[in-house]
């Protein structure tokens, strides 16, 4: 058998320092191999090296210690998985940040935080289609811009998960501002599902001409998005149209990427000369 390590060796063995792994003792990470009952000194097998130097480098990516525990349950498979799909929201939130860092540079000097023409936004190219009668499952809550992410993602969870037992959902997620969301304003906003059945439909969303513009990966956050919002109103109020309903975005699932492909709508109707 192999000959125990004090906590200070093993804590210079693996890069971690006593304090932290009294810590993840205490969080159920790493326990000691034996604890002595009498000075309750800790010592461990050198077999868990490679499991705490796997931690030490998993908090270097700032990950949570709940996240880690979940984590060390699973095969390596599974954990090069978890650590991928960590990495690659890891970069989607860096590339949001650093958009909203360009957005707020342009707008401190140019002393304007909304508008179409809000420099460092990009420029809106604005189409108009036509949209189908959909019968969609939906869920209305009230929430803020800072919670916004997280309602759209767990009423899109539920809702998915119930149309599986009607018949299954068809085309693209569709969230629905029925009134304002910022910081101070909190909607409220309609989270819907198309689904395949009508008559296992909570309502059916009627079919309508909208504007729509595509919205680049990066700018899917408040305030750049707004300038999406922004271009479909000032498009809607030029003679011949008229704002039919609510704003809306709509979320296509993109396979390839793994990241859904966001619109802004507006439905609208078309005056006839």
């Amino acid at each position: 058998m192999s000959e125990l390590l004090t906590i200070g060796e093993f804590a210079a063995a693996t890069w971690l320092s006593p304090k932290a792994l009294r810590l993840y003792d205490r969080n159920g990470l790493l326990c000691p191999d034996s604890v002595d009952p009498v000075n309750g000194y800790r010592k461990y097998s050198p077999g868990q090296v490679q499991v705490a130097r796997l931690i030490s480098l998993l908090r270097r990516i700032d990950m949570p210690l709940a996240e880690i525990a979940d984590l060390l349950e699973l095969t390596a498979e599974k954990r090069a998985e978890r650590i991928a799909s960590y990495r690659e929201a890891d970069e989607e939130l860096f590339a949001r940040r650093r958009s909203l860092a360009h957005f707020l540079e342009h707008a401190v000097r140019h002393e304007s935080l909304d508008g179409d023409q809000q420099p460092g936004s990009p420029h809106h190219e604005v189409g108009m289609r036509s949209a189908a009668a959909t019968p969609v499952l939906s869920s209305t809550r009230h929430t803020s811009a800072k919670e916004l992410p997280d309602v759209i993602r767990s009423c899109a969870d539920r809702l998915f998960s119930l149309a599986e037992d009607r018949g299954g959902a068809v085309g693209s997620l569709i969230v629905i501002y029925h009134g304002q969301v910022g910081w101070e304003s909190d909607g409220p906003v309609e989270v819907c599902v198309p689904l395949t059945l009508t008559e296992r439909a909570h309502r059916v969303e009627p079919a309508h001409d909208e504007l729509f513009t595509p919205v680049p990966r990066e700018d899917v956050q408040f305030p750049r998005i707004l300038g999406a919002f922004d271009a479909l109103a000032s498009r809607a109020s030029r003679p011949g149209l008229t704002t039919l309903g609510p704003p809306r975005e709509v979320y296509t699932p993109v396979t390839q990427e793994r990241v859904p492909r966001c619109e802004v709508a507006l439905p609208v109707l078309i005056e006839q000369s």
